[in-house]
């Protein structure tokens, strides 16, 4: 009897010392995570920028800086030169940005009836009109922008070398207001991304 006992319990630890190896061997590892990696979003904007005047915000794109007062009526000069009937809309900009590395220039400002308007009610549509009626060998494209806040036109016109994109919306006073970006278009591409973020970053006041 002890010795069929002894037999037994050497047989019932055998099968128990089996069984946990199984066990063991069928147990599934768990994964090791690695650790998420933190992607810190890039810069490509300006701090924002309040005009109570024009009654909005915005940022730039980075590398677009301030002109001085100074640098900004020289410009003003030499921009006069576009066609445009000044007898019915002015222009009056408020800030100018430039780009050092391309010679790329932001206007931002407001479009207003003149002193000669003769009562003619100035909207989006009428600018818009008036202005290809005065530039009618430039190649014009239009086009709508909503940014979710507000609805800009835009207007591209491709002269020589040159790109200008003209966003005009209406501010909540019902003032027109133009972002006019000026660059040569070998950099459009690459500065077509921040132009939109700089569009998509204004809110009205």
């Amino acid at each position: 009897m002890n010795i069929t006992m002894k037999a037994q319990n050497k047989l019932f630890a055998i099968i128990i010392l089996l069984s946990l190896i199984f066990l063991s061997c069928g147990e599934k590892k768990a994964p090791v995570k690695k650790p998420k990696e933190v992607k810190q979003a890039v810069k490509i904007l300006s701090d924002v920028i309040v005009d109570k005047d024009l009654g909005i915000s915005y940022q730039v794109p980075l590398n677009w800086e301030l002109m001085s007062a100074e640098l900004s009526e020289r410009y003003v000069a030499r921009l006069n030169t576009e066609k445009f009937d000044g007898n019915f809309v002015v222009y009056n900009p408020t800030a100018f940005y430039f780009n050092s590395k391309i010679s790329g220039l932001l206007r931002v400002g407001s479009i207003a009836e003149s002193e000669n308007s003769q009562g003619m009610v100035l909207t989006v549509d009428n600018y818009i009109k008036l202005y290809k009626k005065f530039n009618p060998v430039k190649i014009i494209k239009q086009e709508k922008i909503n940014t979710g806040i507000i609805t800009i036109t835009q207007l591209v016109i491709e002269k020589s070398n040159l790109i200008s994109l003209k966003n005009i919306f209406l501010n909540k006073k019902s003032k027109i207001i133009q972002f006019d970006f000026s660059l040569q278009q070998k950099d459009y591409e690459k500065e077509k991304e921040f132009i939109s973020a700089s569009l998509k970053s204004i809110k009205l006041l």
